[in-house]
């Protein structure tokens, strides 16, 4: 394995870490402020693409 490899492998490890972490003390990881924009009804739309969908 190449040390580039390596290092992309020990970042996603350092972030998958990091994310557990976080969603074990329940802190919104992706959030919008911006109740107009595209991402804001990505984010929020509860009813067919949403991350808050169900």
């Amino acid at each position: 394995m190449s040390k580039y490899e390596m290092q992309i492998r020990n970042t996603a490890q350092h972030y998958d870490m990091a994310m557990r972490e976080a969603e074990r003390e329940n802190i919104e990881i992706l959030e919008s402020f911006v109740p107009e924009s595209k991402l804001h009804e990505i984010i929020n739309n509860p009813v067919d693409s949403g991350i808050d969908e169900g």
